[in-house]
């Protein structure tokens, strides 16, 4: 079987019956998404479709690294890696939590920002039943982030911002 098809089918099991925030889709949903966008990339390559596939795993499972790379390699592993943000529960405030996420994402492979582009494409896609006050937040937030990965792909980055402006006032 070839390493996509086995890493949806990793992603599939890992994700169980966890459920999207706002949707209350399957959680796999997601990273099916963003592994399709992140094929359809004219850079894309054959690790990095499959980290979008497990690009969540290590932050919201019980999977760590060390289990992605036994299964699928280093590469793929450090791209996971560079998506994974440092451990929940920190006492410092969202704001300062998101801004040193940026700092980190700033300075990952281009493979990496494509991901992350992918993925917060689809996550603003699925705040359409989000409460206005968190969605003008992560949008905000997104637009940040554009700023801080979208040297990876300009047109990514675009479409990003056009998709954040619909959250935010003004």
């Amino acid at each position: 079987m070839n390493s996509i098809l086995e890493a949806a089918a990793y992603a599939r099991q890992a994700h169980g019956d966890q459920r999207r925030k706002y949707t209350g889709r399957p959680y796999v949903e997601h990273p099916a998404r963003v592994a399709a966008r992140v094929s359809l990339h004219p850079r894309a390559t054959e690790s990095m479709v499959v980290a979008a596939w497990l690009h969540d795993i290590a932050e919201d499972t019980d999977v760590g690294l060390t289990d992605i790379a036994a299964h699928f390699g280093d590469d793929v592993a450090g791209i996971v890696g560079e998506l994974t943000n440092p451990p929940k529960g920190s006492t410092l405030s969202r704001a300062e939590r998101k801004s040193m996420d940026r700092d980190h994402l700033a300075q990952v492979s281009w493979e990496a920002k494509i991901i992350k582009l992918a993925d917060r494409l689809d996550n603003l896609s699925d705040l359409k039943n989000a409460p206005d006050e968190f969605a003008s937040v992560y949008a905000t937030e997104s637009l940040l982030l554009a700023e801080a990965v979208g040297d990876a792909d300009p047109a990514l980055k675009r479409e990003l911002v056009d998709l954040a402006h619909e959250y935010t006032p003004g």
